[in-house]
């Protein structure tokens, strides 16, 4: 049998992302700021090395997600993610966002990475935002 099946390919964003359907989800998924492209030498991704912002005031913001739909099947950010504000001025741009299996630290797991069009940087009490809809992912 051959084809695809918009099921499966709903089911295995809404395993991907954690999004809550008629399952419990796996997991919380939080998009992590970048000032570097995560990719290693291998071509996969380390939470341990990754680059993230260190601004004080930055942290990671959980994402949820919309039901996987369309041809292929697409899932989206469905809320704004708001960063700050921050208490000092960026040093570097935020180059990449990943999408991250815990809310700090290096444990956990990149499942993806986006880069990011035009580089953000926030000065002292300014807040960056990624808009709904700005992270897509397909299957």
């Amino acid at each position: 049998m051959s084809g695809t099946n918009p099921i499966w390919a709903g089911n295995a964003l809404d395993f991907l992302t954690g999004r809550a359907v008629a399952y419990t989800a796996p997991r919380t998924t939080y998009l992590a700021l970048l000032i570097a492209d995560p990719t290693g030498d291998d071509g996969t991704y380390d939470i341990t090395t990754m680059a993230e912002v260190s601004t004080p005031g930055y942290a990671r913001q959980q994402v949820t997600w919309t039901a996987p739909a369309g041809a292929p099947m697409t899932t989206a950010n469905n809320s704004l993610l708001f960063y700050g504000p921050f208490t000092a001025d960026m040093t570097d741009s935020v180059t990449f966002a990943a999408l991250v299996t815990s809310a700090s630290g290096t444990t956990g797991q990149v499942i993806y990475a986006w880069p990011i069009d035009s580089p953000l940087q926030a000065a002292t009490n300014e807040s960056l935002q990624i808009a709904a809809g700005a992270l897509t992912l397909n299957a």
